[in-house]
């Protein structure tokens, strides 16, 4: 997947402070995420992940594959193969 860019007010932004820019940097950003962060962000009422996913690139294919996702190992390996492969 090219990386494009989309505005500075679509960037996701993390609870922690980090600002994720793209989806190729999604897996890093997951990886080095602590569990806590993640956990804010993906939950049992929301995944804001899959939200930013669908809604600001309209990736619906990689969109489903994280829907139902609650580790952030699994979200990352699942990102990284579908926008690397």
């Amino acid at each position: 997947m090219p990386v494009t860019s989309i505005p500075s007010d679509k960037y996701f932004k993390v609870v922690d402070g980090t600002v994720i820019r793209h989806l190729a940097e999604l897996p890093d950003a997951l990886r080095n995420m602590n569990p806590e962060t993640f956990a804010s962000h993906v939950n049992n009422e929301r995944n804001d992940f899959y939200d930013w996913v669908k809604d600001v690139f309209n990736h619906s294919t990689l969109a489903r594959k994280i829907r139902n996702v609650k580790r952030k190992e699994t979200m990352a390996k699942k990102v990284f193969s579908e926008i690397f492969s």
